[in-house]
């Protein structure tokens, strides 16, 4: 099934281009949505004359996203969860949880637009990719601690009270592997 994108849908295409999809994945998620309408004669020649329009409207939310990535790349996201000896979660950490925390520095970000491959399940410090744009990627620096240390979740800005955090957690980890004697997962930027 044809449809027109109208709105840049990661892995499928850019706002205004004809995507060929499962007839399933248009009527159940794309159109309900808003992602997405019929490419029906009337609709084509409509996004042919809007074209203009969404080459402005795609220079400015690019812009945007390259300010938006810019912010976040200065961000230092730590994430107080119960864990275990052996530094494993009581929970996780999705990318749903990331967004929260974002939202209370005010900056807002769709969880989607935030690749988290799996949810974090040990303590450590994680580099996750985040891309506000299909063109602009940046990388989010989080710290997942054993709650006991940090009750809440809070965002720093990258200095020297984010590098202590970095360094204590790495410490932590590296103890948690000596008693072990095995490697964590996911520790120091994974």
């Amino acid at each position: 099934m044809q449809v027109i994108l109208t709105e840049d849908v990661f892995q499928l295409g850019r706002r205004g281009q004809v995507v060929n999809v499962a007839p399933g994945f248009a009527r159940n998620y794309l159109i309900p949505r808003g992602l997405a309408v019929l490419a029906t004669p009337g609709n084509v020649k409509m996004v042919e004359q809007q074209r203009v329009a969404f080459a402005k409207r795609e220079a400015k939310d690019r812009e945007a996203a390259e300010i938006l990535a810019g912010e976040l790349s200065q961000l230092h996201l730590v994430i107080g969860r119960r864990a275990g000896e052996t530094g494993v979660l009581f929970g996780s950490v999705t990318a749903k949880d990331l967004a929260e925390v974002l939202a209370t520095k005010g900056i807002t970000l769709d969880r989607r637009k935030i690749l988290l491959d799996h949810p974090i399940k040990q303590i450590g410090n994680y580099q996750v990719e985040v891309r506000p744009h299909t063109e602009v990627e940046a990388r989010l620096l989080v710290s997942v601690v054993p709650q006991s240390e940090s009750n809440e979740s809070s965002v720093l800005a990258r200095g020297e009270d984010s590098d202590r955090v970095v360094e204590d957690l790495d410490a932590k980890v590296a103890g948690i592997q000596r008693l072990q004697g095995t490697a964590v997962p996911g520790s120091s930027g994974s």
